[in-house]
């Protein structure tokens, strides 16, 4: 599993736009440009940047933060899919920090069985980003997995996409999702 290396930054103050929403040559004027990269969005709008990856490098490298592509991890996916869909995480957030952008890995599990992997390639302490978009499905799900990442990464902080749970701890930082779908003119 490629390594994703720890990315010290302060997530309290980071604003998030959608990577759908960013655009080449962005004005320096923009406050788009102030604002960090989120991926949480349909896998089929993320294969681009797995499968053609130099295509993006510019256009991200503008922001002063991305996260890693939030690829999917179904609990009726195969636990190959989604052992492939972990390591296109990792090689896309491994590929930009080797062109010195600033990455925060994205986590993300299914169930039990998917912790083998899930949490491989990121560093202890490291800061992260989840989403509780999905998980507020089955909330006893994504808790669980929760607390295993906490176990085994001992996150420094978690930037939380949506609601946070109140039994996810002090390190969360949440941001509301509809605060991320518009673009500064």
């Amino acid at each position: 599993m490629p390594i994703i290396k720890k990315c010290d930054v302060d997530i309290s103050t980071l604003n998030l736009i959608g990577s759908d929403k960013i655009k080449i040559n962005e004005k320096q004027m923009s406050l788009n440009i102030l604002r960090t990269v989120h991926f949480f969005l349909d896998d089929n709008k993320l294969e681009r940047y797995y499968y053609q990856p130099q295509k993006y490098i510019e256009r991200l490298a503008q922001y002063p933060h991305v996260l890693t592509p939030d690829y999917s991890l179904y609990t009726d996916m195969s636990i190959a899919m989604q052992i492939f869909n972990t390591f296109k995480n990792r090689w896309c957030g491994a590929y930009w920090q080797e062109h010195r952008l600033s990455v925060i890995p994205t986590v993300c599990w299914s169930t039990n069985a998917s912790y083998e992997f899930c949490f491989d390639g990121l560093e202890n302490g490291t800061v992260v980003a989840v989403s509780t978009i999905g998980g507020s499905k089955n909330k006893d799900l994504f808790l669980r997995g929760y607390f295993e990442m906490k176990e085994r990464i001992a996150p420094k902080q978690v930037l939380c996409y949506g609601n946070a749970f109140p039994e996810m701890g002090d390190e969360v930082i949440a941001v509301d999702y509809k605060k991320t779908i518009w673009r500064a003119k």
